[in-house]
């Protein structure tokens, strides 16, 4: 079982990339997700992200209301890494749970892809990783993304403060994908890598 880590700033298309992966025949664990469910209703974490942030970012089914989370979470570095203080210990623990079922099953995926923002900036979770993947976008093109998803030209740019830079990044990378075209060109890219980097890995 090969582990691939897709990651890139944000707006660059990692996640894109992760779920076209997928649809080339890879399982796809998206860390996003596992720290939704961990803050979400019920989740285990709740209670200690509202202890830190306050009740302001509870929701009304009593879990964390990720957007106003969000707005507190990244107004600085130290609330940033207060908040993965918090979660990544579970996020990484719920990564490993993962990882080991997959392992046990009667027919493993050959490929595993795990779609990680913050790689670069947490490299406990390299303790997964075969290989690295970062999907690169140059910042207009990443801004212009974001403002047509709705978000505030303020708050993606204090969200690209606190993440790595490109090149750091790209220091991390086995591999790295261009995503400054259309998404064709992207899925072509992504076929090419599939095809020659992942196909016969795993087996």
């Amino acid at each position: 079982m090969y582990v691939l880590a897709v990651t890139g700033g944000i707006g660059s298309g990692k996640t894109t990339a992760a779920r076209l992966l997928g649809d080339l025949g890879a399982t796809v664990i998206a860390l996003d997700d596992l720290a939704k469910g961990l803050t979400s209703a019920g989740g285990p974490l709740v209670d200690a992200v509202i202890a830190a942030f306050g009740e302001g970012v509870r929701a009304a089914d009593g879990g964390v209301d990720h957007k106003a989370l969000a707005e507190l979470a990244f107004a600085s570095p130290e609330a940033a890494r207060r908040l993965d203080g918090i979660v990544h210990p579970g996020v990484y623990a719920a990564v490993a749970g993962a990882l080991d079922l997959l392992a046990e099953v009667p027919e493993p995926p050959a490929v595993v892809v795990l779609d990680i923002p913050l790689l670069a900036e947490a490299p406990e979770f390299f303790d997964f990783v075969d290989g690295v993947l970062v999907v690169s976008s140059d910042e207009d093109t990443r801004l212009a993304r974001l403002l047509a998803r709705g978000m505030s030209e303020k708050d993606i740019r204090s969200r690209m403060a606190l993440q790595a830079s490109d090149a750091e990044r790209r220091a991390i990378a086995d591999y790295v994908v261009e995503n400054d075209g259309t998404m064709q060109r992207l899925e072509a890219e992504l076929v090419d890598f599939f095809d020659s980097e992942l196909a016969n890995r795993g087996a």
